[in-house]
């Protein structure tokens, strides 16, 4: 049977989970979906996965996000992509993961997010990963603001976050 290797997933409508199924074995993914189009089965691990580019423009993405967290334990880099005007708000409260995901613990590498708004919903996904990934070795924002006051407030609650990794940087783009 062949290896898939690499998927980009973009549906505004009706993913079944057949489909999703048949990316487990899959090793980079970029996602641009939301958990209201995916209701998440149990029992779907994305074993091989090690690359995940999240698009964050969808309602329901970091439901989706904490889903792909829990069921990607050899995930290395995390993306998450904010490349719309009018992404939705990140919920004030993002749901944690019951217990800190496998991938944070053993094998994340990576975090980068493109279009950092800043929002409180925000800022609690990008304080929670750095917070709880041991192997981090880069956390890197790229803010979409373009106000340089409201920028550098941005950049300095981050470079406040406490780091589970003792060897991280965090890098602003």
């Amino acid at each position: 049977m062949p290896e898939l290797v690499e998927a980009y997933v973009d549906i505004t409508d009706g993913v079944t989970h057949k489909f999703l199924r048949a990316l487990t074995s899959v090793r980079r993914l970029s996602l641009s979906l939301s958990l209201s189009e995916v209701m998440h089965p149990s029992g779907m691990i994305f074993n091989q996965l090690v690359h995940l580019d999240l698009y964050t423009y969808a309602e329901g993405w970091w439901d989706l996000l904490t889903h792909m967290l829990q069921d990607s334990p050899k995930l290395q880099t995390l993306k998450l992509i904010d490349d719309y005007c009018a992404g939705i708000e990140t919920p004030i409260g993002w749901k944690l993961p019951s217990s800190v995901p496998e991938c944070l613990l053993c094998s994340l590498e990576a975090f980068v997010w493109n279009g950092y708004q800043g929002r409180q919903g925000d800022r609690e996904i990008a304080t929670y990963v750095p917070k709880n990934a041991v192997c981090l070795k880069t956390a890197t924002f790229s803010p979409k603001c373009s106000d340089v006051g409201k920028k550098y407030q941005m950049l300095k609650e981050l470079a406040s976050v406490p780091t589970a990794s003792t060897s991280s940087q965090l890098l602003f783009d």
